[in-house]
This record gives C-alpha cells, structure tokens and sequence, in this order.
C-alpha cells in the first residue's frame, strides 16, 4: 500500500470518527433522560425517522419510528427529552419548512394547570393523541388550480347563457314598461270613481243630517203632545182610579154577600154563574189597575190602586173557593125547583147583565145594590185603550216610548273582557223611529245615530252615524227564532260586519259573526248576547 492510499484512509476514518464522537456526545443527555411517545396520523406527508421533535418551537426530541399500520394509519413514536412534559390535551401536526424538511411540532394547551400529562410510554392505538396534517403549500396551489378549472368553465357556461339572459331582461323591461302605462290609466279610473264615490257620499251626509234634523223636531213635537196628552187627560185618570177602587170594594162586599147565601140549595145554580160573573170582572179590573200602576208615578194614586188590586185579590180567591164547593152540583146538573143557569154574558144571544157590584157611570158607595146597566164610562174605556197601545200590555212586551239594548260581544282575538255597546230605540213601535247609542264602552268609544225604518215584519234597515262613520244597518228575520244582522260603514274604508242571530226568549239572543268580514283589517270572529228591555 503506498503512503497516499494510507493517508487518505486515515482521513476518513479520522473524519467518520470524528462525527460519531459528536452524534455520541450531542444525544447523550436525550438518551440517558428520555421517554418515548406515540401519536397516531392519518397521514404524516414527508415525516421520517429523525425528524426533529418541538414544542413551542424548541427541539425537545427526536423521532423514532414510523409505523404503517394495518388499516393505513400511521403511528408515530417519539423520543421525548426527560426534561420535558408533553400533556394530552396538546395539538400534534407535521410540518414543512420552505426547504421541505418535515418536523413533528406540539402546541401545549392553553391552561397547562388543568391538563393531564402523557405517560412515559407508547400507549395503545385507542388511547393516543391524534395528530393532524395541515394542508402544504402543494396542497393549496392543487386546490386553487381546481377552483380556477371550475370558474373556467363556469364562465364558459355563463357566455353562452349572456344573450338568452339579455333577451328575457328586455322582454321584462318591454312588460314593465306596459305595466306602467295600464297602471297609469287604471290609477286614473279609480281616481274618478273615487271623485264620483265621494259626492255621493257627501250627498247622503247632507241627506242624513237633514233627515236626523226633521226626527229630531218630530220627536221635540210628539213629546210635547204626548205630555199634553197626560196633562189633559188627569182630571178623567183621577176619576178612572176612584170608580176601580170603589168597584173593588163593592165587588168584595158583594162576594161576602154571596158566600152566605151558599148554604141554600135553591139558588146554589145561579150563584155559580153569578160568582163566574163576579171572578172574570175581577180579573178585568185587575188587570187594568196593574197596567194604570206601571204608569203613573203619583204616591197616592199608587197606594189606591194598590189596595184595589188587593180587594179584586180577595174576590178572586173567594169565588175560587165558592166555585170548588159548587163543582159537585155542577157536575149533577140543575136539582128540581132550581131556576136554570143562565147564560154567560157576551155568549151568542146572552142579555143577561152584568153582576151586581160592577162599577157604573158615577163611584158607587160601599153598601150600595146596583141597577140598570153596568159597565165603565166610554171616555175612560177609550183612554184606557189608548194608553194601552201607547205604553204596551202585559209582561215582557216593552213599552212603546223607549227600548234599550244592552250588547256584549267577545272576539276570538282580542284580550280582556267583553265590548259593552248600549243603544236607546226612541217609539220603536212607529214604523220610522230613531236610534242612538254607543259601543266599547270604556275603551275607544264611537256612537251610534241612526234613522231607521221598519219595511216589513221580517226586514228592518236604516242609515246614519255608525260606529262614528257613516254607515247603514240591516236586519233580516227568518222563519223561527234565526234572523241577519249586517251593518256596513266608514265610506274611505267600507266595513262589513255581519251575524247570525238566534232568539232564546222575548229579551234575549245570542249572536255570532265575523268583525270586518270586508275592509281593510283582517276578519275577526266575535259572538255574544244581547238583551232587550
């Protein structure tokens, strides 16, 4: 071997030696204080053994071995510097520098105080930390050339769409264009109408308000006649009440006298049509003091007819008993020697009169028999008749001056309680009468002035002031206990309210409809009851 081949191979082995001292001497500590880690990957691009291994960016270690694991895994063993704590919770990714070297980089977790240390060993697949790989530089430059084949290609489709697209939008800028010029004419049509609508209305404002003027000055006028009326007629009121008294009177006497001729039987048959008699007139005139006495308002006029109506009382209940003791006889038929039973008076041919003790022309005095024929003075019949019709007869009828109305509704939207609306019918029984009220008592009041007719017995309208607007109103009666109520008003928005109305009594209904059936707001179902006084 010559002297240059020897000192050539000793450089080499010098050099070689050399670099193992420092590989030796540079791992040292890492190998005698270290521990060994596994972090499992899906794919760790480019990482080899010998990879160094930061946390934070400092090199605390080395890596091991790369495993392939059976389902294409990877795992990834790490040799970690003693002096260093690795925990779970730590983020484990690979990454490249600009040159393409790979390392192993780990991102501690923000609070280290509560983190759990790894184990100084290589846990089973199931119990490693995962690792991530970000997407390269590679990556994102493939990515961005994808994205850009597909925007190549969408601008492809988009200039050959460009002209079918530039057709349509002039073909809608052409219908625009008509839209515009038919809304201008239609805009106009309604103008017009509009103009035209609100002359009439304006028309049938100064109608109404010259028909509510005439009513007013016919009622002021029928109310003073009416007054007149009472007024004249006192003096023929005061004589009526005293005749009714003194008929009571004598009517009770004459019962008593009556009662203690029952024990003879020869004229048993004629006192029970004498005491039929004495029963139906008193029922009459019993009647006729309780309708005087809802009328008048005079104390002592009251307390008169208040104890004529007692007197007729107690004829009545005594001619009931007197009819129960007499109904075997009249179940026998007339006994021999008994003068036949008369006819009743008013029957087909009757003469007979009437029974003793009725009031006459002038008060007849306790005690006193009657003669001649019976019967109340023509002049007070006809006033008694009149003021019949004018006030109403009987229960539940109402009186003919005034009817109230009391409505409450609920709406199935609303909140709270019931809408309370109360109107007043002045002469309900004319065949054109008035009609003022208000609704929502409480709460957003409007009132109601209207002039209503009364067509037929089934069809009732009229017009004026509704819910604060001008408005009409329609009420329609079916056969049986149905009837129709719509009501349309306010003339810049026509309202449409319609019900359905079902009797239960002469006072009471109930009702169900729907607020706003036509008009601006939405429809609102509502129902409820009215009562009739």
């Amino acid at each position: 071997m010559s002297s240059q081949l020897r000192v050539g191979v000793f450089a080499v082995f010098t050099v070689f030696a050399i670099f193992v001292v420092w590989y030796v001497l540079s791992n040292y500590a890492l190998r005698r204080h270290a521990y060994v880690i596994g972090v499992h990957f899906r794919n760790v691009a480019g990482l080899q053994v010998g990879s160094s291994v930061q946390l934070s960016g400092v090199d605390i270690g080395i890596v091991q071995d790369i495993k392939l694991l059976p389902d294409q895994s990877v795992d990834v063993v790490a040799t970690i510097n003693g002096n260093h704590t690795v925990y779970r919770e730590s983020a484990f990714t690979v990454t490249t520098t600009l040159t393409g070297q790979s390392t192993l980089a780990i991102t501690p977790p923000r609070n280290i105080a509560t983190a759990t240390p790894l184990p100084h060993e290589v846990l089973p697949e199931d119990q490693q930390p995962v690792g991530t790989l970000p997407p390269s530089i590679t990556d994102l430059a493939t990515e961005g050339q994808k994205r850009l084949q597909e925007l190549d290609k969408t601008l492809v489709v988009v200039n050959q769409e460009l002209p079918m697209i530039a057709r349509r939008f002039n073909g809608v800028v052409t219908h625009t264009d008509d839209l515009v010029l038919h809304a201008d004419a239609s805009l106009a049509l309604v103008q017009g109408q509009l103009s035209a609508t609100v002359g009439q209305v304006n028309g049938l404002l100064a109608s109404t308000q010259g028909v509510l003027t005439e009513s007013g000055r016919n009622v002021n006028q029928l109310t003073g006649s009416m007054r007149g009326l009472v007024v004249n007629n006192q003096e023929r009121i005061s004589r009526l009440i005293e005749n009714l008294a003194s008929t009571a009177d004598s009517l009770n006497k004459t019962m008593a006298s009556v009662s203690s001729l029952a024990g003879d039987p020869t004229v048993r048959t004629n006192l029970v049509q004498t005491t039929t008699n004495i029963k139906d007139s008193s029922e009459k005139l019993k009647e006729i003091a309780n309708d005087i006495h809802s009328l008048t308002g005079d104390p002592q006029v009251q307390s008169q007819l208040r104890g004529a109506v007692q007197d007729l009382s107690s004829v009545i209940a005594k001619a009931d008993d007197l009819l129960g003791t007499f109904s075997g006889a009249q179940a026998h038929g007339p006994t021999q020697g008994v003068t036949p039973k008369p006819q009743r008076p008013g029957s087909p041919g009757s003469a007979s009169p009437a029974p003793e003790g009725s009031a006459g022309p002038e008060p007849q005095q306790p005690g006193q028999p009657s003669s001649g024929p019976t019967g109340s003075p023509k002049p007070d019949r006809r006033l008694n008749s009149a003021l019949q019709s004018l006030f109403g007869h009987g229960a539940g009828r109402g009186s003919a001056l005034a009817q109230a109305q009391l409505r409450e509704t609920w709406n199935t939207r609303g909140g709270g309680g019931p809408a309370s609306d109360l109107n007043l019918v002045i002469l309900p029984r004319l065949g054109t009468h008035v009609s003022v009220g208000a609704n929502d008592l409480g709460y957003k009041t409007t009132y109601n002035a209207l002039l209503e007719t009364t067509a037929s017995p089934r069809l009732q309208y009229g017009v004026g002031i509704l819910y604060s607007n001008v408005g009409a109103k329609t009420f329609y009666k079916f056969n049986g206990p149905l009837a129709l109520d719509a009501r349309l008003y306010d003339p810049k928005h026509p309202t449409l309210d319609l019900y359905g109305d079902y009797r239960l009594t002469q006072r009471l209904e109930l009702f169900y409809g729907e607020r706003s059936l036509i008009g601006p707001p939405t429809k609102m179902p509502a129902f409820g009851f009215q009562l009739d006084y």
